[in-house]
């Protein structure tokens, strides 16, 4: 299979700390999921 087209990730607002950001300031812009990968588990 060809590889997708990579993401961008968006930061939504400008901040001056890092320890300032939360999740809502982050988007994942154009993420394409691959299908599922079956593999035994031992549970």
């Amino acid at each position: 299979p060809q590889p997708k087209p990579l993401p961008r990730m968006l930061i939504k607002r400008d901040v001056k700390d890092i320890f300032g950001f939360v999740y809502e300031d982050f988007e994942l812009v154009g993420y394409d999921a691959d299908a599922n990968i079956k593999a035994p588990i031992a549970v």
